[in-house]
């Protein structure tokens, strides 16, 4: 039985829209100095189901939000809200700039030529970065940075499992700050990954459009993941019942 399913449907945020995300992340720094954000779409359900650290890093991050179609459509099976769409693309920039003026960004994550075309991007939202390291270094390079550079925000770029991993680690070393696993958010911003025309994403398909761009890298994880994943999500749902 995929008992990780069930605990991280029942750990997600639900808001929603971007603006309900972004008050409720608010309204948590209130309350304290430090908080990490996640994002579950179905390849973390299944990396999850799997991956013991990576669940424990999932389940132990101070608000995880649902990204992407198949987590929707588990959440109406279980007959449960499944609320926006906080895929990280999207919602990353828009909470960007309700958080981030006059702020100390550090971004972590993917190539450094990619990280500095995306840097005045970021900064657009009215941040500044003050320190970029790629994706590839040991956990304490970036508690290192970290400590030496005190940003506010921290973007988190390396994919999972690494970046909920180092995005753990750090909450335990910095005084306060956002943490954000970002996935490929900086990959888009720095134009290394395209997204999908509109059609596509207003369709909730831009997987599909990266399958099509991408079909030998993306196969197993969009084809075969996606099976896997309604798969284990239909037997919670009997457990559910």
């Amino acid at each position: 039985m995929p008992k990780s399913f069930e605990k991280l449907i029942n750990k997600i945020s639900i808001q929603q829209s971007n603006e309900d995300a972004t008050k409720y992340i608010i309204s948590k720094l209130e309350a304290k100095k430090k908080l990490t954000i996640a994002f579950a779409n179905a390849h973390a359900f299944n990396l999850a189901n799997y991956n013991s650290n990576f669940l424990a890093n999932l389940l132990d991050a101070d608000i995880l939000f649902r990204d992407g179609i198949g987590v929707k459509i588990f959440s109406k099976i279980l007959k449960r809200d499944a609320g926006e769409n906080l895929n990280g693309t999207d919602f990353i920039p828009y909470l960007l700039k309700g958080i981030s003026t006059g702020k100390k960004i550090a971004i972590f994550g993917t190539q450094k030529e990619i990280i500095n075309t995306a840097i005045p991007i970021v900064e657009s939202f009215g941040g500044q970065v003050v320190v970029s390291e790629d994706g590839f270094q040991e956990s304490n390079r970036y508690v290192e940075l970290s400590r030496k550079h005190q940003a506010e925000i921290y973007i988190l770029a390396m994919g999972m499992p690494k970046q909920e991993e180092v995005a753990a680690i750090l909450r335990d070393n910095i005084e306060n700050g956002v943490i954000i696993c970002g996935g490929a958010i900086i990959d888009f911003l720095g134009g290394k990954v395209k997204r999908a025309p509109s059609i596509f994403i207003k369709l909730n398909l831009e997987w599909l459009y990266r399958l099509v761009i991408e079909p030998r890298r993306m196969f197993h994880r969009y084809v075969v993941g996606n099976f896997s994943f309604l798969y284990n999500a239909l037997i919670t749902a009997v457990r559910y019942k």
